[in-house]
């Protein structure tokens, strides 16, 4: 057999040798294609559909489903080097892998790619105030201006979920979020995110959730709601001191119904309502202080006050096994307590 071509004998792709064959026009790529990209966040809409790709991943898309192949070319692979998101045509050397017969043929294409800017529809929703539901997150007694503080690990729970939401919800946003007396207002583009991200701060936190629909209006003849989602955490946080009984406790756990507490005294567990009102606060976690030590046995602690600077003997809590440089004290009813 030989080449029907040029007469050569080496292996043949049909009638003809590899040579004349890569003569002829063996795919057509279109002339152009469009990448539109977000220029908001940098979505690439990919079909009918923004998606988190990089602009030459949908071109090779594109360029895949717009190739005509022709003669013995069973397929064709597409690779596509960087391109830089800002708008604008550019012509970029892409390079063809043909599949022919059991053989594979790499192919270089001038094609001419043009970045559209566009505006997703999520930054669209978003830029328009949109929201399904209101994260209200909550706990007593705290002031517009420390609720960022009081409730920082809440936020980067609400902050971290709706960064992983959104590369499977395009809704996954949050629209803006205000400080209130008591806590945080998130205003939340998708409701199915403001309400897996309730469920885990109630299972982290044992907080109460309460959700209310309201009646926005309608579209289409349907009626259109928002929800409130109500995330009301324990007024007492692990690691806060309180009063029970007129003895000093630390709280190690509590939810809107059980709080349980560690005497400091003996390390007694102690498990009592959350409405207790035999229970009284002393201090919160991050205002509990620290006194220099200046000597400890096993029973107790010479500790700096430190308001008087003078030493004071403390009983030691028999849960603190290492005694350090420093101990963590509270004062109570006029005496100071190491906790």
């Amino acid at each position: 057999m030989f080449c029907v071509q040029c007469g050569s004998e080496e292996k043949l792709y049909g009638h003809l040798c590899r040579k004349c064959l890569l003569s002829k026009e063996l795919i057509m790529p279109p002339d152009r294609i469009v990448v539109e990209v977000c220029r908001t966040c940098g979505r690439v809409m990919d079909g009918s559909v923004w998606k988190n790709a990089l602009p030459e991943d949908i071109a090779v898309k594109l360029l895949g489903a717009g190739t005509r192949k022709l003669g013995q070319v069973r397929s064709v692979r597409w690779s596509v080097p960087y391109l830089p998101p800002e708008k604008g045509e550019h012509r970029v050397m892409c390079t063809a892998v043909l599949t022919i017969e059991d053989d594979e043929i790499s192919q270089e294409r001038e094609v001419l790619i043009r970045i559209r800017p566009g505006c997703c529809t999520s930054c669209s929703r978003q830029s328009g105030d949109y929201y399904e539901a209101v994260i209200q997150l909550r706990i007593e007694g705290i002031a517009a201006k420390d609720a960022l503080v009081e409730l920082a690990e809440e936020n980067v729970i609400v902050q971290r979920m709706a960064e992983e939401h959104s590369s499977s919800d395009e809704k996954a946003f949050i629209t803006k979020q205000s400080l209130v007396k008591g806590g945080i207002d998130y205003y939340v583009g998708s409701l199915a995110m403001a309400r897996a991200i309730a469920g885990k701060i109630r299972a982290l936190t044992g907080a109460s959730v309460l959700e209310s629909p309201s009646l926005v209006g309608q579209k289409d003849g349907v009626d259109m709601y928002r929800n409130s989602i109500l995330v009301k955490l324990p007024a007492l946080r692990e690691g806060d001191v309180v009063a029970y009984d007129k003895k000093v406790h630390v709280v190690e756990e509590s939810d809107s119904k059980v709080t349980v507490l560690k005497n400091v005294s003996n390390g007694q567990i102690v498990r009592v309502r959350s409405d207790d009102p035999r229970m009284k606060p002393v201090s919160k976690f991050r205002d509990i202080r620290e006194a220099v030590v200046v000597t400890h046995d096993k029973t107790t602690v010479q500790v700096l006050d430190p308001d008087s600077m003078a030493a004071v003997t403390l009983q030691k809590p028999p849960y603190l096994k290492r005694i350090g440089e420093h101990v963590q004290v509270v004062r109570y009813d006029g005496q100071l307590h190491a906790v």
